[in-house]
């Protein structure tokens, strides 16, 4: 699968950043991470499944991808979306964090906006929201199982799109 430049060097940003941290990137890595550089909004585990499935000789096990998932979500690369029944790109892969790009600096918190109309996904990671967010349920006693906030509606291209119709 032929990478464009940009998605080469976040690639190659990624790949380091897992060799620094110690995570073992295997062959079937290395092609889920391929997969899912080329792919936009919501990232299903099936479509993945089927790439897969396409680029290999042999039968490719549902586990397989989701394991393959699960790790490049582990090391910050994909979100895991409960709501969404997926995973999405993290936005903080496309650029170039001098190796402090960690789960922990924030990368595990987020608010997602989901297009309805057409599955169109951004990340924000707003910190100070989330302080506060974390400060009033620490007040209310309340523990987080997962610190996404999933917003569905519409974007600004198909808003745009609507009203032009």
């Amino acid at each position: 699968m032929e990478m464009e430049p940009d998605l080469n060097t976040a690639k190659a940003r990624i790949l380091e950043q897992c060799r620094r941290n110690g995570a073992a990137v295997t062959a079937l890595r290395e092609q889920v991470l391929d997969i899912v550089l080329h792919m936009s909004g919501v990232i299903k585990a099936y479509h993945v499944l089927a790439q897969m499935q396409r680029n290999s000789r042999t039968p490719v096990a549902p586990p397989t991808a989701y394991r393959a998932l699960d790790f490049w979500a582990d090391n910050g690369v994909l979100h895991k979306i409960g709501a969404v029944n997926g995973y999405i790109l993290c936005s903080h892969i496309q650029h170039d964090c001098n190796g402090h790009c960690h789960v922990e600096d924030g990368h595990s918190n987020a608010f997602v906006l989901v297009c309805t109309e057409c599955g169109a996904v951004d990340e924000q990671s707003m910190s100070r929201e989330w302080a506060a967010l974390r400060q009033r349920l620490a007040e209310t006693g309340f523990a987080l199982n997962e610190e996404h906030i999933v917003l569905t509606g519409i974007c600004t291209a198909c808003q745009q799109q609507q009203q032009q119709q």
